[in-house]
């Protein structure tokens, strides 16, 4: 693609270049860490990457619209769609704007939704020149990391309210304590 300063319309097949994933039977996976990415995110592990990083993964079956961003090498499954080619567009403004697209209307598929991806080239997207992909990225990014953190703490929250719960109104700690204080007052009176 040809950087200039202007935005540009083209396909998404203009500005990036997906792939269907490679089989691999569950059987077949031999025991390491290369991330095995399925439709729904990683679902496994195998010994061998068919795909190097960084790589963006779609699901073609199934789940439809879900897009995972991966750091690592890895090993795409038939159910996928793959970036194989960026085009000289920065991957993670990539990974942005296809989670941004609507997949819904290039399903092909009745009972199982399923993506074809020459009908998903012909779509329409708007890119903006190199130094403006990095800069949406980066932003976009920023935000995603503090969601996660924040998603996190709500977590940690989340746990320590559970635990403070169950020891006030499932074991009642406070009250335990309060009645061997009072157990303990007791008996240095009656010994004394």
């Amino acid at each position: 693609m040809i950087e200039d300063d202007c935005w540009r319309i083209v396909t998404l097949g203009q500005a990036t270049n997906l792939k269907r994933g490679y089989d691999l039977r569950a059987d077949d996976r031999k025991e390491g860490d290369v991330p095995v990415v399925s439709s729904s995110g990683v679902t496994g592990s195998h010994n061998e990457a068919k795909v190097k990083a960084p790589g963006i993964v779609t699901g073609r079956y199934g789940t439809l619209g879900e897009v995972f961003y991966l750091t690592e090498d890895f090993w795409p499954l038939n159910t996928t769609l793959y970036v194989q080619d960026f085009k000289g567009n920065y991957p993670l403004f990539i990974y942005y704007l296809l989670q941004g697209l609507d997949f819904s209307g290039y399903s092909d598929k009745s009972s199982v939704p399923g993506l074809n991806r020459n009908h998903l080239h012909t779509m329409q997207v708007c890119i903006p020149p190199l130094p403006e992909q990095r800069a949406i990225a980066h932003i976009l990014g920023t935000l995603d990391d503090k969601i996660e953190l924040n998603r996190r703490m709500n977590a940690t929250l989340e746990a320590i309210t559970r635990a403070i719960f169950k020891s006030w109104f499932v074991d009642f700690d406070p009250v335990q304590r309060q009645l061997r204080t009072t157990a303990n007052r007791l008996s240095k009176r009656w010994r004394a």
